[in-house]
């Protein structure tokens, strides 16, 4: 079944952080149903972007729309996947146990069969075996942890997803697992959003904005094509 076609409008953002414009009249759109990447040096407002469109952040001046097929909709879920681990060594929760809590984060465990069986999926498709899913997340290695917090974003199938530098986020192998799901999560429609230092981490980009205090519309990058 194909997605949500979810694409998102930023009208005339402005941000000011501690007094300092980072950001300054943003007018852009985010087409549904493709990659966009956004490149620019630290500090230029990429992150504060990304906490705007996640609902993290109210900006001074102007707003962002999201659109279902050009009608404008509330903020539909989006998966997100941190540039940096927020799981801790001793965490107790099992992998399946947290992605499942993503799906169904009502207080409690008694309901979560149902958000149980698709996080054992999401886990499966990020590349965590079967037999490490029930295991306490503070067990399992980095890399494995990655893996958990990749099937977090992509658990439920949002409609839109979102990739804070995510070649830093993950192993070369998790990095690889991910190109190929960004390339099969956009053919069933999805919109999938990364910030970078490099252009090609998912293997190219129909859309690219450097963003520099300013966001400018850059050349698509396609050099791997979507499959990669």
């Amino acid at each position: 079944m194909k997605a949500t076609n979810v694409g998102v409008r930023f009208e005339k953002i402005g941000v000011r952080l501690g007094g300092r414009p980072v950001v300054e009249n943003a007018s852009f759109e985010i087409r549904p149903g493709e990659r966009t990447a956004f490149l620019g040096p630290n500090g230029g407002g990429k992150t504060t972007l990304m906490r705007i469109l996640l609902g993290l952040l109210e900006p001074d001046a102007g707003r962002v729309v999201f659109l279902d097929n050009g009608r404008e909709i509330s903020r539909p879920r989006i998966g997100y996947l941190s540039q940096r681990s927020t799981l801790h060594a001793d965490a107790p929760l099992s992998g399946v146990d947290l992605v499942a809590l993503t799906l169904a984060p009502s207080p409690g465990f008694g309901g979560l069969g149902p958000a149980r069986a698709q996080a054992r999926i999401a886990l499966l498709r990020a590349g965590l075996a079967a037999d490490k899913q029930s295991l306490p997340v503070g067990r399992l290695s980095g890399g494995q942890r990655q893996r958990v917090l990749l099937a977090r974003a992509l658990a439920g199938s949002p409609p839109l997803l979102v990739l804070d530098e995510p070649d830093t986020a993950l192993d070369a192998e998790g990095l690889a697992t991910l190109r190929r799901l960004v390339a099969e999560e956009v053919a069933e429609g999805r919109t999938v959003v990364y910030v970078t230092h490099d252009s090609d981490a998912m293997g190219g980009a129909d859309a690219v904005f450097s963003v520099d205090g300013r966001v400018s519309e850059g050349t698509p990058l396609h050099s791997h094509g979507a499959g990669a």
